[in-house]
Formats: C-alpha cells, sequence, structure tokens
C-alpha cells in the first residue's frame, strides 16, 4: 500500500511469515521506506530492523532508456547520496535492503519521487558547438571541456519524439575523463535535447538544450583501384540493458537477407541490412555468470574469454541448425567447445532453442582462455564439419602434439562429435573459407610479422612453433638450428605471408556480383590493420593484393546474397560495403567504359532486385558460390548444366527424365511454374512472376 506524506512516497511492507519461520521479525524487510530530493541529491529514510548489521540503498531514474539500479551501504537511516546526478524534474525510484550477520538481505518494494524542477539557466549556458547525431555514434563528452562547469552534474542525453515528448535517458558508460552515449538504432528520426544541472552564487539551474534530430547511420566513399566504395555503418549494440561485452570476438553469418550477429560474451542478435537490429532471447552456454564469480577468475583472462565463430545450417525451410566455437568454463578450467541448437525462423520472427548439445570439446581442457583461440567453421558435407583450433598461446605450443587438439584442422563428425585431425603445426587461426574449386584456404596470425595465408591439404604441418617469418616476442628468431631463417624446409609453406603483421582475420572468396572485377579474388580482413586486403591470384598463386583502409578493427565478414560486404568491427559495428555511383560522372573515357555496366541505372536496380528475390526464394536451399548441394543443388555453372543432374545430387524423376540442358529461358519457366515446366516434381511453387523468375535468373548468371 502507498501513502503519501510530506512530499515523500511510503510503502509500506508485509513480512512473508509463512516464509521465515519464528525469526520472521528479524528477517522482515525494511518498512516506511521514503526518498527525496533536495539540493539536488537523493535522500532515503527506512524503519531499521532489529538485527540488521548494515543496509543497501538501490536507486535509479525512472525514464532512462534501459534502467540500471545504482547501490550503496549505508550503516542507518537516514542516508544521504552525495552524488549529484538528481536531474530537475526527473523520476527517481528506490528501495532499501536490511543486511544481516549472515548476510542475508532482502529488498523493499520500490518507492518513487520526483526532482523539483530547478531555475531555468541562461540560454547561452549550453554552447552550441556539439557534435552530430547518427545511428551507430558515440557521443564522446570530456568532463574537461563541458559548459557550464562549476559544481554541475553529468550531461544528460535524452532522446525524445518529434514534439517532444516520451523522453528517455541515452544510456551512458564512463571511462576514465569521458562520458559516452550510445546512438542506438531506433533513436533515429527522433529529437535528442541535453540537460545539466549546475550550482552557482548558491542557485541551483537547468540548462538545457535542443540539439537536432537524429540521423540514418554514417556512410562515406572510398577509393580503391577498380571501384568507388560506399561504406554504410550499423551500430550493433554489444550491450543490452544486461552487460556490456568487454572481450573481443564475435561473428557474423548470413540468415538470408539478414545477419545473424554472436557477441563476444554469446548474446544472439539479428542485424537487418536496412540498421534494425533485434536480440533473440537466450544466450550461447558459455556458464560466464560461474567464471565471473569464481575467486580466481583474473587467472583466466576474462576479456581473452569469447565466441569464436557462428555456422548456420539450413535443414528445412525455417529450420536451421546454429553451430558455435566457443569458451565454457567448467568450474575448473576452460574448454575450448563446439555447440549446437535450433533455430527457427518464421516470417520475420527468428527464435533460438534453448536445448543447445555439446558436440565437441577440444583437449586439452585449459588453464586460461586466451586470443589464439581459432575457431573458425566450414562444412564438409552434410555430416561434418571443418574447425581451426588456435595454440591458446600455450607454451611450449602443442601445434605439433598429435594428443593436442589446439593448433589444428580437425574434422568433426556432427551426430557423434568424434574429431579426427587433418593438419596440424598452426597458431591462431582466424579465417577458413572454400572457394568453388573447394580448395579450403586459411589465414593465422604469426609473432612479430608473418601472417599467413595458407591452403590446408590432409596431412599438412605448417610449421608453428618451429618455423614461422614472424619473430619471437623478445625478438628472438624462430628457427631450427639446421634450417636457413625463413626457408621453411620440411613443412608446408604459405601461399602468402604479410611481414609486418597485419593482424590478419577471416576471408571469403568474392563472388563477383556486386563486384564483378573482383572475381574470384581474396576478401581478407585485419584487426590491427583496420583495413580490408582484396588478393588477386590465379589458382593457388597470389598475384598482388590491395589495402582498402577502412579505419576499423575488422574481426568477421560475410558475403550478403546480393554480393555487397558485411563487416564486423571490434567496437561493435557491422559495415556493408557496396558500389558507388559517384563515378559515373567522372569525363574521363576509360573510367566510363570500364565503370559501364555500374553506371546504367536498370541494370542495377534489376540486379538488386534479382539478388532479393534469389536471397528470399532460394538461398535457403541453394549454394550458388561453393559446389556443395544444400537441400536443393547448388547452382554453380547451372546455365548450361543437364537438366536433372549433377554430381552427388539425386533429383526427383520429373527432372531426370527431361533431356535438356538448362538455358536462361529454361530457368525462367521452371521458377515461374515449377509443376508447368516438369509435371510431378517436388519443386513447390516460388508464388512469382515471370519478371520476377527473370531478375532472379540474370542473378544467378551473372547479367
Amino acid at each position: 500500500m502507498l501513502l503519501a506524506s510530506a512530499g515523500c512516497l511510503y510503502a509500506k511492507s508485509i513480512p512473508d511469515k509463512g516464509k521465515r519461520g519464528a525469526s520472521s521479525s528479524l528477517r522482515s524487510v525494511p518498512t516506511e521506506v521514503a526518498v527525496g530530493v533536495s539540493n539536488r541529491r537523493l535522500t532515503v529514510t527506512w524503519g531499521e530492523m532489529p538485527g540488521a548489521t548494515s543496509y543497501k540503498i538501490a536507486v535509479r531514474p525512472k525514464n532512462q532508456l534501459v534502467p540500471k539500479w545504482r547501490e550503496y551501504t549505508a550503516p542507518s537511516s537516514p542516508y544521504t547520496i552525495e552524488d549529484r546526478w538528481a536531474m530537475s524534474g526527473m523520476e527517481y525510484e528506490a528501495r532499501v535492503a536490511a543486511v544481516y550477520a549472515d548476510g542475508q538481505s532482502e529488498w523493499s518494494a520500490p518507492v518513487w519521487t520526483t526532482a523539483p524542477v530547478l531555475q531555468a539557466a541562461p540560454p547561452d549556458a549550453i554552447g552550441p558547438s556539439l557534435p552530430p547525431y547518427l545511428v551507430g555514434e558515440f557521443v564522446t563528452v570530456g568532463l574537461d571541456n563541458q559548459r557550464p562547469v562549476e559544481n554541475q552534474s553529468v550531461w544528460h542525453w535524452f532522446i525524445c519524439n518529434a514534439d517532444g515528448s516520451g523522453c528517455k535517458l541515452l544510456p551512458w558508460i564512463q571511462d576514465t575523463s569521458q562520458w559516452k552515449y550510445f546512438m542506438i538504432s531506433e533513436t533515429q528520426g527522433k529529437r535528442v535535447s541535453v540537460q545539466v544541472d549546475y550550482d552557482k552564487d548558491g542557485v541551483s539551474y537547468s540548462a538545457t538544450a535542443v540539439l537536432g534530430v537524429v540521423g540514418p547511420a554514417q556512410a562515406w566513399e572510398l577509393a580503391t583501384q577498380l571501384y568507388a566504395l560506399d561504406i554504410n555503418g550499423v551500430y550493433f549494440r554489444r550491450w543490452d540493458g544486461a552487460g556490456w561485452d568487454d572481450a573481443l570476438g564475435g561473428a557474423i553469418a548470413l540468415l538470408g537477407n539478414d545477419l545473424l550477429v554472436a557477441t563476444p560474451w554469446g548474446k544472439l542478435a539479428l542485424v537487418h541490412s536496412t540498421g534494425e537490429e533485434v536480440y533473440l532471447k537466450g544466450n550461447v552456454p558459455m556458464n560466464k555468470e560461474e567464471l565471473l564469480a569464481h575467486l580466481d577468475k583474473a587467472n583466466f583472462r576474462l576479456n581473452q574469454f569469447r565466441v569464436a565463430d557462428i555456422l548456420l545450417k539450413q535443414h528445412s525451410a525455417g529450420r536451421y541448425e546454429l553451430f558455435v566455437t566457443h569458451h565454457y568454463f567448467t568450474g575448473e578450467c576452460i574448454r575450448f567447445r563446439l555447440s549446437a541448437t535450433t533455430l527457427l525462423q518464421q516470417g520475420a520472427t527468428v527464435s533460438v532453442s534453448s536445448a543447445w548439445r555439446t558436440i565437441f570439446d577440444a583437449e586439452p581442457c585449459l588453464s586460461a582462455a586466451s586470443e589464439q583461440a581459432g575457431g573458425r567453421m566450414v562444412t564438409d558435407g552434410p555430416d561434418h564439419l571443418f574447425v581451426v583450433i588456435g595454440d591458446h598461446h600455450r607454451h611450449p605450443s602443442p601445434s605439433q602434439d598429435p594428443n593436442s587438439h589446439l593448433g589444428k584442422l580437425v574434422r568433426v563428425e556432427i551426430e557423434t562429435g568424434r574429431a579426427l585431425t587433418l593438419a596440424s603445426g598452426l597458431r591462431n587461426p582466424q579465417g577458413l573459407t572454400r572457394d568453388a574449386a573447394g580448395t579450403v584456404w586459411e589465414t593465422e596470425h604469426g609473432p612479430r610479422g608473418g601472417d599467413e595465408l595458407n591452403i590446408l591439404e590432409l596431412g599438412g604441418n605448417y610449421g608453428w612453433p618451429l618455423v614461422t617469418y614472424g619473430l619471437g616476442y623478445g625478438k628472438e628468431i624462430i628457427v631450427p638450428n639446421d634450417e636457413d631463417v625463413g626457408s621453411h624446409d620440411g613443412f608446408t609453406k604459405p601461399i602468402f605471408a604479410w611481414v609486418p603483421s597485419i593482424g590478419i582475420s577471416n576471408l571469403v572468396v568474392n563472388d563477383e556480383r556486386w563486384f564483378p572485377l573482383w572475381k574470384d579474388d581474396l576478401l581478407i580482413s585485419s584487426l590491427k590493420g583496420r583495413s580490408l586486403f582484396r588478393v588477386r591470384r590465379h589458382g593457388a598463386a597470389v598475384q598482388y593484393f590491395k589495402r582498402i583502409r577502412v579505419g576499423y578493427r575488422i574481426r568477421d565478414l560475410a558475403q550478403m546474397p546480393d554480393g555487397r560486404i558485411a563487416l564486423l568491427s571490434d567496437g561493435g559495428k557491422v559495415y556493408f560495403l557496396s558500389r558507388s555511383y559517384a563515378y559515373c560522372n567522372d569525363e574521363a573515357t576509360l573510367n566510363r567504359h570500364v565503370y559501364a555496366v555500374d553506371c546504367a541505372d536498370t541494370v542495377s536496380a534489376v540486379a538488386a532486385t534479382g539478388a532479393q528475390l534469389y536471397g528470399t526464394h532460394c538461398s535457403g536451399c541453394h549454394r550458388l558460390t561453393v559446389e556443395e548441394h544444400g537441400i536443393g543443388p547448388h547452382l554453380v555453372g547451372v546455365v548450361g548444366r543437364r537438366v536433372g543432374a549433377v554430381s552427388g545430387y539425386l533429383f526427383s524423376d520429373a527432372l531426370r527424365s527431361l533431356d535438356e540442358v538448362w538455358t536462361p529461358t529454361r530457368l525462367e519457366r521452371f521458377l515461374a511454374d515449377p509443376g508447368a515446366f516438369a509435371p510431378g516434381t517436388s519443386k513447390s511453387s516460388l508464388s512469382i512472376t515471370q519478371a520476377e523468375a527473370r531478375a532472379i535468373v540474370d542473378f544467378i548468371k551473372g547479367d
């Protein structure tokens, strides 16, 4: 029951005697709790409890975007919070708990109060030199240059509706001498205002200013050798109100036209190419909470405890198996684990099952997590996964130890978890992909130089820790006594190495849909280099590479169904790279000739439409860039291929009986009406028009 008295709010709490037995009178929650505001400070009072050794106070603002309690320890009632963060006109709630000698405590019901409205400050109290506001950006304010500076509160940013209603505080964190506010995606189009309270000449003032409207995510143009690029940044919150992901890592995977994102500490979210992002219920099972509570947690390198990679394998329409490589705390040591669960997609709704299962644990169990975890995955047929595992910075390195999975490429059977070591001598494998010919490409960190691009082969030994192009961290040369420096004699040599290191991460093979002039190039991301490296190759030979300076540490990358490149940064952003059309105004004949296909609005519009239709209707069942079957047959080289005939896939009798070759026209007819083209086919209708079928075919064949 709530009672109002003397401008404060009181909450009368009745103990639950049935739960406390004979000692209930000593274990009741505090009663007659009240909270008030004076001189920009919160004061909490309550009825003291017999036997309590101390009290805990928790307070929070009502209209914060994600309310978060602040806790204080108090010896007795009343208790005045010295922090001057109570803001003019804002509502606050408070609660109290009595703490007993055995450490047990229970919270009272919360009570509310409204801070008095302070006198308005002069119009020029807040200077105009404030930054613009874009989705995906931090608003950073240094404490040493705020105005006014006399006895002031922290500046607070508010997001309001266009008419000024529904204002909510933006969430913030303090980083040494700076406050950082987050412009998350749902703020786009809303009004930004700022408020700061301060004292001057014995009077308390409240200064407010309307700063503008939040614009869309940042986009900029970047010139490269063959393309000018448009880069659009979408801020992805590695914070969901329940905690901030302070580790490095995380990964992205394609889910139709969207991206599934795993944060370093196992939160899962869906990021749309439009910039919206939605957290999913349920986390990757890492047992992080027990690790946080462990007395020796400092020994476990908490900031390196992470998710390494995610992979989706579709089983039927809307049903996927989600694989995750990650660390797991057992209570005694840290496992490097491969786990799986079911992901369901029904329209715009995506859900992840809580029934996770452990498929594979790498041996041995670790005394600490490490940034040298590796963990990338690719599928190997319908029943197996390739997983590359780092040596976890163990000394001596286990990469040459046949009894350890660390520093190895392993082939894991999904059903049983049985693992077979295929290659050894790896250090910190950060990237793994397979091209259309089935070649498995790997990227890995070297020490102080020697980041490698490798082709992984059965039985290959890539030399670590016996050979490397890098140096030890004491700058010593790492080489056996009987070998020339850098020769890699007796071991499988890398295809290419970067000296000095670029902090190499993941890689993809460009499928030419959006960037035809980059056909078959390897796109390799980097952390230290804050760049994307485009590697031109001829088969297994590297001809040259070009650096594309993005300006952010790139942790992971993927190619969207329409061919754009998605990049995940360590700063919690997803970037989308696409062609820029700015060069179409260039009068240089050579440039116009090279880029002619990109300058035609009608061609680009058809390509975009075809990519979107393909992503919606086809990408869930068919592979377009790798000769590997999904639910349906792969579509690599489908034009010119015999209908109903491709190695490794069993077609229906309706298609096998057709003695024809796929042409663009036949593909259009089949997509528009499968039953009419091949009566009895198991292919269901896509419910698309003839024009939409033509757009999909143009996208598949690359026109």
